[in-house]
Parts: C-alpha cells; sequence; structure tokens
C-alpha cells in the first residue's frame, strides 16, 4: 500500500493504512499484521523497488520450493487522509503491469471516491486501469453503512455463506445500496456533473 493512506479501521485494514497514528494500539502482542509494505504515493520507481525487494528469493528458498511475492498492491485512486492526492495514470499503469506479470492483484479502495464522487463512476476510471478488486462504503449506501467488495471472476474466492458477518447482507443495507445505485444510473446523474 501507499504511505498516507487509509484503508479502514480493522486490525488488517489499519495494517494496510501506512499511517502509525491510526496503528497506535492497535496491535496484537507488539506487532501489527504482518505482509503489509509501503511506498510513497505516485512514485514509480519506490513500487518498482519495493516489488523487486519482495519477490527476490534467496537460491536455498527456490530450491526448496518455497514462494514468496507480492500478493497484491492496494492503493486509493485519491487519497483523501493523504491530503487529498490524485492517483496519476502512470503510477497505476505501473501497477497494473507489475500485477500483470508477478500475478498479483491490483485492488482499488474506492471508499473516498467511488460512486460517482470523482466525476466517474469509479475513481479508477480516472486513471484509465482497470483493478482485480475493488471495495466500496460510505456513498453506496447514501448515509446507511453498507460495504462492498467487487472483483473479476479470476479471483473471486467466496461463495454463499463463506465469509459471514453480523450485519452482511441486511435487507435495509441493500435496499438503500440498491437505491443509491439505481438514482445515480436511472437519474443519469454522472451526466449532469
Amino acid at each position: 500500500t501507499a504511505l498516507s493512506s487509509f484503508h479502514g479501521r480493522t486490525l488488517a485494514a489499519i495494517t494496510a493504512t501506512a499511517q502509525p497514528k491510526y496503528q497506535q494500539d492497535f496491535d496484537y502482542g507488539g506487532k501489527m499484521v504482518e505482509g503489509f509494505e509501503y511506498v510513497p504515493y505516485n512514485d514509480v520507481e519506490a513500487l518498482k523497488a519495493k516489488v523487486k525487494q519482495i519477490n527476490k528469493r534467496s537460491l536455498w528458498s527456490r530450491i526448496r520450493g518455497k514462494k514468496r511475492g507480492v500478493a497484491a498492491i492496494m492503493l486509493e485512486a485519491l487519497q483523501g487522509e493523504g491530503g487529498i492526492q490524485p492517483g496519476t495514470e502512470e503510477y497505476f499503469k505501473v501497477a497494473r503491469e507489475i500485477c500483470d506479470e508477478t500475478g498479483a492483484l491490483l485492488m482499488c479502495d474506492e471508499v473516498q471516491v467511488g460512486m460517482g464522487r470523482s466525476g466517474k463512476m469509479w475513481g479508477f476510471e480516472n486513471l484509465n486501469v482497470e483493478p482485480d478488486v475493488f471495495t466500496i462504503a460510505k456513498a453506496l449506501g447514501g448515509g446507511v453503512p453498507i460495504g462492498a467488495m467487487l472483483c473479476k471472476s479470476h479471483c473471486n474466492v467466496f461463495g454463499p455463506g463463506d465469509h459471514a458477518t453480523t450485519f452482511g447482507g441486511n435487507p435495509l443495507a441493500c435496499a438503500a445500496g440498491l437505491a443509491v445505485t439505481k438514482a445515480i444510473d436511472e437519474d443519469n446523474l454522472l451526466e449532469n456533473m
């Protein structure tokens, strides 16, 4: 993920958030969730270098068949917590290329800019890139709490009931999400921005 990002308040999401002020007191046994690395936002060379560092395996690891590498690159199309910094097309293009070359997933956090808040339905559309996975919330419910994850079929690993949640799929939130989506589409809201 990128420095100055914000991805949520659960333990893994706080770990993905590259801001120590949010991570303070959210550890378990003095540690955050392992496996997250951070690079400066929009810094193409830093992203390439970090992926190269992560994907480097020793000869002994290769002989033993141990696999290590980047599983995903998760970015916001526009950083809200990072000072309203829009992503650059070059940065996202390189991230997409890296993911294609390594088999990693490109994940976009659309919580801040999704549902038309960037002038297009999804913030990543402004960057001419298509992620494998993206997350949405906030605007999806029009004030009713809801969140969703959408993904391409090649990385769809969830079946009905696989990932339970206390409030997941509740009728009120889903009706609100459907109403907001219909209003954006049927009332041509994006064309009137």
